[in-house]
């Protein structure tokens, strides 16, 4: 009896790998045939069960170096998904892990089925497209995966006899062989594939270096291994200063003299640093010497404005970050540290296009510069830059911020965010979270086989009830909500009727719950964290903005269905339209979504939208810092009275309504909150008590309260990670 093909079975199908096709076990009439990408997909995904796969993983793997993009991974997942819908038994067949991949949950097992029993359906010729009647090639995707893989040589599987031939035992056996010869071989993989995620190292010991209260920031290592200097603020200061802290005999000095804000320093050798700093509005170079207590401060050469993380130093010359003064554009300039102090004009080297935001960190090594810049509201870029040929090379899109950028080892960066702290390798692209004892990382760098780390040790959010009065009165307090706190952040609200959706992290993870009829109950249940950048109502559903993907949330069980919109920026809902902006290479964009599905360009240049009376629109532009009031009948902007600066705002810091518009902006150093009133549009500070410091704003646009998100508690310190068994702590 000749024998078919072995076929794998999960859930409630029967998947033929080498063909692509799909059968359901209960329905052998429900066959489907993958098309190419999609059986590439899948074979990948059963190749790596229970194994947690990254996007770029997938691009790298699955798709040609010139297809594969986030966009087309998800778009490729999601149409596999919907495909294996009918044939799961109970729970997803693809787990999405936020900002870390995806990974094959269901058990596979391999079944031979004789060729006679096989059903002799023939598909419908409407669900086979063109390309899907093209074989495949054999070769799997793994074998390109990572040079440390071995590479797999095509296997030709033998097919069943024909009719007329007696049956012969030898194909049996070159058929069991074969099998046995790639599960072997898969097996292989996998432990060569443990092996490494074994060698990775597990940073299990946080030891508190700091212990002060208040915060501490960017930790800088002595080249005399004997002090560790960072920034500290004071509880309840706005200075921060300069702090020396010995490592053995944990004596602290603190410098006398604050600033505004200051950047990370470099060092210029054993007894002096340079650093940026603001004082009195002013911004300059300092340099100072390692004796704070003796030593001030020696101001050098002026600067435009100070980038925390925007300073480096490298083979004799200074390289630092900055934004043009009028368009606001990323700039990365450079100065030999022999002329710092000698009036001579510093140099740019590169200026980036005038869609990405702000500029966040840089690191220089060995001839390069690596740069991480703020593409939109949501989402950092990673770039390299070549100081020999003067040509910068995108490298990486992150749908998080990216906290720190430092050295791991040669061709190795350490990324910094609030989740994890990650590697990644230059050779591959690669990007691979490190095991830490904890998440919260602001910063990170390897000192030896230690990180130094500054990380949250105390941090709170709420989100409070704020009544809206007539424009002319002040606000004179605020509505508790018990069920809106916890000793956990609270962020992200919407709100339409009696239905409040929030997102809160009292539950462990960040997660969505939604409070309605005195009832309070959590919708979603991630596993890992993920990143809920807006939460909206429309069409009376909710909908979330979750790493930058538009999903609508089921309020019955919280389950997810992605929306056909690509990484929006931000979304606003007027008159049942749904509007949201979009980052693209030719600029940003504004579009609305039609009942058809398709999106309509409407502007460009737009970088944020809010409602307004009478259809209008509130619009935020690249070029100006001036709203505008559009109106769509008529394509007229009339310039309001209120300045908001998209590159220094996000939108949550601003939202309308209609008794007017409402903002929170800085003022002499405390958040403020401001209205303009429609009508006569003019502005006015809304009076809060003390105790209220309004970070973020939410509600909509017929609403007649406004939500606002308090920071509370905010308490970073500098500390130690290491291996649970260590080498050496850095001369301690």
């Amino acid at each position: 009896m000749p024998i078919a093909e072995p076929y794998l079975c999960f859930a409630n199908w029967r998947y033929d790998q080498v063909a692509g096709r799909l059968i359901l076990s209960d329905s052998p009439e429900h066959q489907v045939r993958l098309e190419p990408r999609l059986h590439q997909l899948l074979n990948y995904f059963l190749a790596h069960p229970m194994q947690i796969i990254s996007k770029d993983q997938l691009m790298d793997d699955v798709w040609p170096d010139t297809e594969g993009t986030d966009a087309a991974v998800m778009r490729a997942v999601a149409s596999l998904r919907k495909i294996l819908q009918p044939g799961l038994i109970e729970g997803p067949c693809i787990e999405t892990l936020s900002k870390r991949g995806y990974r094959w949950t269901l058990a596979v097992e391999l079944q031979h089925l004789n060729a006679e029993d096989l059903p002799a359906v023939v598909l419908p010729t409407a669900v086979l497209p063109a390309e899907s009647l093209q074989a495949p090639p054999l070769l799997w995707p793994e074998a390109r995966m990572h040079p440390e893989h071995v590479e797999l040589s095509p296997v030709a599987v033998p097919g069943p006899q024909p009719p007329h031939e007696a049956p012969k035992r030898w194909p049996h056996l070159v058929a069991s062989t074969v099998l046995l010869l790639c599960l072997f071989v898969g097996f292989a993989l996998f432990l060569i594939h443990a092996g490494m995620q074994a060698r990775q190292p597990v940073y299990n010991k946080m030891v508190n270096f700091s212990a002060l209260k208040g915060q501490e920031r960017a930790a800088l290592w002595s080249p005399a291994q004997q002090w560790i200097f960072y920034q500290y603020q004071a509880p309840d200061q706005s200075d921060w200063h300069w702090l020396a802290h010995h490592s053995k005999s944990h004596k602290k000095v603190v410098a006398v003299h604050g600033f505004t804000t200051i950047s990370r320093a470099v060092w210029l050798n054993t007894d002096f640093f340079l650093f940026q700093a603001e004082k009195n509005g002013q911004c300059h170079f300092y340099r100072q010497h390692i004796d704070l207590a003796k030593h001030q401060s020696e101001m050098l050469m002026p600067c435009h404005q100070v980038v925390s993380h925007g300073l480096a130093l490298d083979g004799g010359r200074l390289y630092w970050l900055a934004q043009d003064q009028e368009t606001g554009q990323v700039q990365i300039w450079q100065q030999q540290l022999s002329d710092l102090n000698k009036g001579k004009a510093a140099e740019l080297l590169y200026q980036f296009a005038p869609q990405y935001r702000r500029p966040r960190h840089l690191l220089a090594q060995d001839g390069q510069l690596y740069l991480v810049v703020e593409k939109d509201f949501y989402s950092d870029s990673l770039f390299q830059f070549d100081l020999a040929l003067h040509s910068i090379r995108w490298l990486k899109d992150f749908a998080f911020d990216i906290t720190d950028l430092s050295l791991w080892q040669q061709n190795t960066l350490l990324l910094s965010s609030a989740e994890a702290l990650l590697q990644f390798r230059l050779s591959s692209g690669k990007v691979i979270r490190l095991q830490t004892a904890q998440t919260g990382f602001a910063e990170a760098q390897r000192v030896e086989e230690q990180l130094l780390t500054s990380y949250a040790s105390g941090r709170n959010t709420d989100l409070e009830l704020l009544p809206l009065h007539a424009p002319q009165s002040p606000v004179s307090g605020t509505n508790q909500l018990p069920w809106l706190h916890s000793s956990k952040n609270e962020t992200r609200l919407a709100a339409m009727g009696d239905q409040i959706a929030f997102v809160s992290e009292r539950s462990g993870n960040s997660q969505i719950w939604l409070y309605q009829q005195q009832l309070l109950r959590q919708l979603t249940h991630f596993q890992g964290q993920r990143q809920v950048q807006q939460l909206l109502w429309w069409q009376q559903q909710l909908y979330a903005l979750i790493d930058l993907q538009l999903y609508q949330v089921n309020l019955s069980d919280g389950s997810l269905e992605l929306q056909d919109i690509n990484r929006p920026a931000q979304l606003t809902v007027c008159d049942e339209r749904l509007l949201f902006t979009q980052w693209t290479e030719k600029g940003w964009q504004l579009w609305q979504q039609q009942s058809n599905g398709e999106a309509q360009l409407l502007l460009p240049d737009i970088t944020a939208v809010h409602c307004a009376p009478d259809g209008q629109l509130v619009l935020q532009q690249l070029g100006s810092d001036q709203l505008q009031l559009w109106s769509g009948a008529d394509g007229k902007l009339q310039s309001l009275p209120v300045q908001l600066n998209w590159r220094d705002t996000v939108p949550e810091q601003w939202l309308s309504t209609r008794d007017g518009l409402f903002w929170v902006a800085k003022q002499q150093g405390k958040t403020r909150l401001w209205q303009m009133d429609w009508q006569s549009q003019t502005v006015q500070q809304l009076a809060l008590p003390e105790t209220v410091t309004p970070q973020a704003l939410f509600g909509g646009f017929d609403d007649s309260a406004l939500y606002y998100q308090s920071e509370l508690n905010i308490q970073t310190d500098i500390g130690w990670l290491s291996q649970s068994e260590p080498t050496k702590k850095p001369s301690q």
